[in-house]
């Protein structure tokens, strides 16, 4: 054994998550773990992890890493296997009476049924095993782990590579990631307490610092035609290009995770609406529609639409209501996870991006997801017949009201209708106007601020 993680493994990349990682398995027993569609980086973020604990002084033999969804597995035994492993060559001992910590890497863990009762007697009975696992059935995942690991379990939600690690993944120079990394921070504080003059302040602060490096366009270019997928941002070859997300993400997630785990029935029915529901993207999910387009009973519809969400493949963004019956009822609209899977499965041609206007919908893709990655759970839209506002993130109690306007003057009135109604109605803390260029301080607390200061 080299006690080594090989670097191809390990990836040219540290992760956002990696800090996080390394000290939740350094500080803390409960398990730790990494839920998120399939090809974003778990697995990497998991060698990653397996080499921090290297470096860190751990002896292989106290290191074991397991693909659960191998089939060669033997998953009748895995555990018990697991436990003899680190007996007779690591600890030589009983387990619970050996010295220093074993640790335990189990990817894709809900390959194995009742995983979580094994590892909850583990966890109970005190045994020296710190446990790693990683997911791509998430909804699945927290329920059982609720249910059977309450007080237990630590989750990290993975989500495709945000701008500045798509554009270290592409080589790009380290201080447009530092500039980046500034920018994160900064929007990291104002979340907390909606000070927009502050923001303000400290995005003039960070410009002026790193100058010509956030006037760079390339990457974020590159970055909304093709996401943050890793595997799709090196491939070189069109062809593979064409069929990666259908074949690797989306029928992966369909077979392996959404069928067996949710039970699932028309997997054929499944892939359509999720093809469906990608196209639609940043716009309302009508199910009816849906149901009548697709030739399918409403019911199956809505309840595969859920489906789809829980496994991590789209979101479904609420409407913003003063009660949560009305709420509950309202439709809601539907977001691709990431701009390049969007765009591949949409089928649309890059060079016509500025004549449809659909680099606005691209824009929303990634605010959304830059929402979710900076943890921000209360997020909703707002619509009162044809006003209405993108983004409504209740931070805390405070509301921000946030607006893609990335065509035209985004401070033309006629596209802040409704911006301006909610704003009377609601009294938000703050309101953001995400342009292409833009960048402006104006009254009522608004802020205009280009898309390449908003992303990490």
């Amino acid at each position: 054994m080299s006690g080594a993680v090989p670097a191809d493994l390990v990836g040219s990349v540290r992760r956002l998550y990696y800090d996080h990682i390394a000290e939740h398995l350094s500080t803390q027993r409960e398990v730790l773990l990494l839920e998120g569609p399939r090809r974003v980086g778990k697995t990497t973020l998991i060698y990653q992890a397996i080499a921090h604990l290297l470096t860190s002084g751990i002896p292989p033999s106290h290191i074991l890493y397991v693909s659960v969804d191998d089939p060669y597995l033997n998953k009748e035994t895995l555990f018990k296997d697991i436990q003899d492993y680190f007996e007779h060559f690591a600890a030589k001992q009983d387990l619970r009476s050996a010295e220093g910590t074993f640790y335990v890497f189990l990817d894709e863990v809900t390959a194995f049924s009742d995983w979580e009762l094994y590892v909850k007697r583990y966890y109970d009975l005190k045994y020296p095993l710190r446990f790693v696992c990683t997911s791509s059935a998430a909804a699945f995942l927290k329920k059982r782990s609720r249910e059977t690991l309450a007080g237990r379990i630590t989750a990290v939600q993975v989500y495709p590579f945000c701008l500045s690690e798509a554009a270290s993944l592409r080589g790009t120079e380290s201080r447009f990631t530092d500039a980046h990394s500034s920018l994160r921070e900064t929007w990291a504080a104002f979340y907390k307490h909606l000070d927009i003059t502050r923001l303000h302040a400290r995005l003039q602060e960070v410009e002026k610092e790193y100058g010509p490096v956030l006037l760079d366009e390339l990457p974020l270019r590159l970055y909304l035609l093709e996401g943050g997928f890793p595997e799709y941002i090196l491939a070189e070859s069109p062809r593979y290009k064409a069929r990666y997300f259908l074949e690797s993400v989306v029928e992966r997630t369909l077979f392996h995770d959404i069928g067996p785990v949710f039970g699932t029935t028309d997997l054929h029915l499944l892939q359509r609406l999720f093809l469906y529901a990608n196209n639609q993207s940043g716009a309302l999910m009508n199910i009816s529609e849906a149901s009548r387009n697709l030739g399918a009973p409403y019911s199956t519809v809505a309840g595969y639409l859920r489906s789809l969400s829980s496994a991590g493949l789209l979101y479904l963004l609420p409407k913003f209501a003063t009660s949560v019956e009305t709420e509950a009822r309202s439709t809601e609209r539907v977001y691709a996870i990431d701009p390049g899977l969007y765009l591949s499965l949409a089928r649309v041609d890059p060079t016509d991006l500025d004549q449809t206007g659909e680099w606005g919908r691209l824009a929303e893709i990634c605010v959304f997801a830059e929402f979710k990655r900076h943890d921000l759970r209360d997020i909703r839209y707002w619509r009162d017949r044809d006003r209405e506002v993108d983004f409504v993130v209740d931070c805390a109690g405070a509301l921000l009201a946030v607006e893609v306007k990335f065509r035209g003057d985004p401070l033309d009135p006629r596209g802040l209708r409704g911006l301006e109604h909610f704003a009377r109605r609601f009294s938000p803390a703050a309101r953001i106007i995400i342009s292409r260029n833009t960048h402006r301080l104006c009254e009522d607390r608004t802020l205009v601020v280009p898309l390449r200061l908003v992303l990490g």
